[in-house]
């Protein structure tokens, strides 16, 4: 059965993908008046995912606020915006009101009324119905219920400009969206049978939104050319900053640096910000995920580090479309991927899971290097599979997001020290002191100089993308293990630059000295097995390494105690080698490794095997990207 409903008007229309009808208060000026059509029983099936569209092509709408009049309760995400998108949960009549401002700053209501019956199953399932920037990066999923094996999946676009479909990965579809001038609403369509003859149909709708892209703008560059950026909003709309944060920091229309007199960095406001003090400073996407950020504040940065560390950023930007996380010293602001905090299927489906651009840089190579964080011989945090539609808890995902935030603020640290926070001045940029002074980093190399070259020729083709040599094709696992375990990397992608060789010392320290988990880094074969040739537990607790963490950590966290937080890190071990990368960390199957085998085998979930999703230094007017 095909869900579909589209309500055309002249001026405001909703679109659902589900069937219904709806009534609405008749604006005073007829070209707001609206006609409905839609499928003729006007129903929709329970269990499926339908999606509610607000259509105004040519009305500058604002203030948007989506609002369940009755029926059975639905807790629906993303109430500000355009689309919503949610699960039927059972039998009945469904009522939602939504209410905007036009162009004129008038106040317009409209009410859409469906109902849901439970006639047929539900064997295929696309999600979610949402807006989307035009330009931007998009991924639609479908999940499949069939009673028996799935034998045929197929993408169609029904309707709107054409976008070109990757669907390699048959129940996950993956595009940039085509250029709109108005609101333009895409149709796709998917079909699925299975080998019992079942065979089941469902749509989904994406409302592109014309988003003009300043040919100036700083995000024009890199891995942001020619895409656009999604909208986000201060989650904290009464901040004095929120403003200036949505210019400053990310946005497709900013075309100048901002200095720190108009947005200063946390630390030379206060050097041991509060919670609110930092909440002021996010940006977001949808508001679940600035709530689950503050979650993570209260629940699970007790130490305080990941506060503190904070003082060196301006902004933490929070949004469905970041890939992979980053720092930006142009901005000074950290750039964090949604999937790091949401806590239901329901915020997760908000995501998008367009593979990391890096994700086949080591195409041609006859090694791999996996690696993971373990506690206890066992994962050390649990991401369900995409398709069990299972929630996540803080405690599931505290050793993920914080891991990341090390990361991430090692960077932030690196070029913005807390020694030099007092000293910051209003026509300061975000990069003046680490132009004038050079980063941290820069002294960490110098120091304690990694002298692998092999490896660091290697981290060009493996992290950047440079073209492997024959020499470097014709590498063997046992080759690449003699070049990296002898060097003082704790992992392969300290390579990458000697900023993400600080970063990762960083991240590994800390993630060992706070949470008691260790580092996994493993040399080996390919598919399907990926053999062991070498791997190493708990490297950032080698004698010769501790002293490069303790410089890192000493800069960016001088109120750890550096003494006590080196004598509880726990001595390296070597794993197995000659089995396979899954088998070789010592435990029981367990749920996590379970999860993990199913990521591993179907090789989607990138960041969990390779090199993980690490910042990047994209752009800084002084430096190379």
């Amino acid at each position: 059965m095909k869900k579909s409903l589209f309500i055309s008007g002249l001026l405001v229309a909703m679109v659902a993908c589900g069937g219904g009808s709806g009534d609405g208060e008749t604006p005073p000026t007829s070209e707001y008046m609206f006609e409905i059509t839609g499928p003729a029983d006007n129903t929709a099936r329970v269990g499926e995912s339908i999606g509610l569209v607000l259509i105004a092509p040519e009305s500058d709408i604002s203030e948007i606020q989506w609002q369940q009049i009755s029926g059975p309760n639905i807790d629906f995400l993303g109430a500000n915006r355009k689309v919503i998108g949610f699960d039927i949960p059972q039998i009945g009549t469904y009522d939602f009101r939504v209410t905007f401002k036009d162009s004129d700053g008038g106040s317009r209501t409209t009410d859409y009324t469906f109902s849901a019956t439970d006639n047929e199953p539900v064997y295929i399932n696309a999600r979610l119905d949402h807006e989307a920037n035009s330009q931007s990066k998009m991924s639609l999923v479908a999940y499949d219920n069939f009673p028996g094996t799935i034998t045929d999946v197929q993408w169609t676009q029904v309707s709107g400009p054409n976008a070109t479909i990757d669907a390699t990965d048959e129940l996950i579809i993956y595009f940039t969206a085509p250029t709109v001038t108005t609101d333009q609403l895409l149709e796709f369509e998917v079909t699925a049978s299975d080998d019992q003859g079942n065979q089941d149909t469902d749509s989904i709708y994406i409302l592109l939104e014309q988003e003009s892209i300043n040919s100036e703008s700083l995000f024009t560059d890199g891995r942001f050319a020619d895409i656009s950026l999604a909208d986000v909003y201060a989650y904290n709309k009464s901040s004095i900053y929120a403003d200036d944060l949505e210019y400053c920091i990310y946005s497709n229309s900013t075309t100048e640096y901002c200095n720190l007199g108009r947005l200063p960095f946390l630390g030379t406001v206060n050097a041991s910000p509060s919670i609110d003090q930092v909440m002021d400073r996010v940006l977001v996407s949808h508001d679940w995920m600035g709530a689950r950020f503050r979650d993570f504040l209260e629940q699970v940065d007790v130490s305080g580090d990941i506060r503190s560390l904070l003082g060196s950023t301006r902004a933490i930007v929070i949004s469905y479309d970041i890939k992979p996380s980053f720092f930006w010293s142009g901005t000074g602001a950290i750039y964090l991927d949604g999937k790091y905090f949401w806590a239901t299927p329901e915020e997760r489906d908000t995501l998008n899971i367009t593979p990391d651009f890096r994700s086949d840089f080591d195409k041609d190579l006859q090694i791999r290097d996996p690696w993971r964080i373990v506690k206890d011989n066992d994962y050390a945090y649990y991401n369900p599979e995409l398709s069990s539609r299972e929630p996540r808890t803080l405690v599931d995902s505290a050793a993920y997001t914080s891991r990341v935030l090390y990361h991430e603020l090692a960077h932030s640290s690196d070029f913005f020290p807390p020694r030099v926070w007092s000293s910051a001045q209003d026509s300061d940029y975000p990069w003046t002191y680490s132009t004038l002074n050079n980063p941290d980093s820069t002294a960490l190399a110098s120091n304690y100089r990694l002298t692998s070259q092999e490896m660091y020729e290697l981290g060009e083709v493996m992290f950047h993308g440079a073209t492997a040599t024959q020499t470097q094709m014709d590498y063997t696992p046992a080759q690449v293990s003699d070049f990296f375990f002898p060097d003082n990397a704790t992992n392969t992608y300290n390579f990458s630059t000697i900023r993400e060789d600080y970063a990762m010392l960083a991240e590994e320290y800390m993630m060992s000295y706070r949470f008691g988990v260790q580092y996994d880094q493993g040399i080996t074969g390919l598919a399907p097995d990926y053999i062991v040739s070498t791997a190493e537990r708990g490297r950032v607790g080698h004698s010769r390494i501790i002293p490069r963490a303790e410089f890192v950590i000493q800069r960016i966290l001088p109120n750890v105690d550096i003494v006590a937080a080196s004598a509880s890190l726990s001595a390296p071990i070597t794993l197995t080698s000659g089995v396979s990368w899954l088998d070789s960390i010592v435990s029981p199957t367990s749920a996590k490794q379970m999860a993990s085998k199913q990521r591993l085998a179907r090789f989607t979930d990138f960041e969990e095997f390779r090199h993980g999703e690490h910042g990047l230094v994209i752009r800084h007017p002084n430096f190379s990207k």
